[in-house]
């Protein structure tokens, strides 16, 4: 498959927004390097949809200067799946996030520390590394949250990192679904990579209408608008008194979000943010 590469060099007080407009145009992974400029890197897969993904970026990067952002320079080549696959592996390295949870690349040697949680990945191109606030923000609001025996659902399960840590840090069982084939099969091999296969299901879909049990606690490292439009479905999802751990969300977007939670009868319990990338901790009230 041939894919293309984007690169847009922009400020560090832009590179969050630069990377929402990405992931929300269809870029399963952003990748962030340098400080002065900042490098923000994804790929997309050369189909019907790109022209039609590459106007909507350009067109929403057009519009940054008007919140006082420089958006930068776009610049998009062909690539081959082997040249993408070496060039990722540079944006990726071994992650701490939280107090035990490590997430390490599957190229990279570590030695694991007295009490360590390691979750090995090859995210192929797949969103969920670990090195991206949002996901790091999840994996401390589901360490924090997460008790044995829970089922959890993944919601946009991308790489699998959330189900993964949630089945290592106790979990009965996963149910994690997400509608591109690409992250579904990246998730299914990461499962099975990090041994948790037994209690994870991995299923390509767009939405949770196929489930039919309630979990204790969903996770949702998506977008805003995504999260705002199910709201209501996740909120089905749950058990009274079940926790929501939803990210993806910049700062601009996390009122706009917690009021769409709370009239689908959520409390707010807590509000984790790094950078303009803010993760929030929700309980199903009513």
């Amino acid at each position: 498959m041939r894919w293309a590469e984007i690169k847009i060099e922009t400020t560090a007080q832009a590179q969050d927004a630069v990377a929402d407009i990405l992931i929300r145009n269809g870029c399963t992974g952003v990748a962030l390097k340098g400080e002065a400029p900042v490098e923000v890197k994804c790929y997309l897969p050369e189909d019907d949809r790109l022209e039609a993904r590459l106007l909507a970026v350009k067109e929403e990067l057009h519009r940054l200067p008007d919140f006082g952002l420089s958006a930068g320079d776009v610049t998009v080549n062909t690539v081959e799946d082997q040249d993408w696959a070496e060039s990722w592996k540079q944006y990726f390295h071994t992650t701490r996030a939280g107090a035990h949870l490590v997430v390490k690349p599957t190229w990279e040697d570590y030695a694991p520390e007295r009490g360590d949680i390691v979750i090995e990945l090859d995210p192929g191109m797949a969103f969920g590394t670990g090195n991206h606030a949002t996901t790091r923000l999840c994996l401390i609001a589901l360490e924090k949250y997460m008790h044995p025996r829970r089922l959890v659902v993944d919601f946009g399960t991308g790489s699998g990192i959330l189900a993964i840590a949630a089945v290592k840090l106790g979990a009965a069982l996963v149910i994690a679904f997400d509608s591109d084939p690409i992250a579904v099969k990246a998730a299914r091999e990461n499962v099975v990579r990090n041994n948790t296969d037994e209690r994870t299901e991995v299923h390509q879909a767009e939405s949770p209408a196929f489930i039919n049990k309630q979990a204790d606690i969903v996770t949702a490292n998506i977008v805003a608008e995504t999260i705002m439009e199910n709201a209501e479905a996740i909120s089905g999802l749950l058990k009274l008194g079940g926790i929501l751990i939803a990210s993806g969300i910049t700062e601009g977007k996390s009122f706009n979000v917690e009021q769409v939670l709370k009239n689908e009868g959520f409390d707010i319990k807590e509000k984790l943010q790094e950078g303009e990338w803010v993760a929030l901790v929700a309980i199903k009230a009513r």
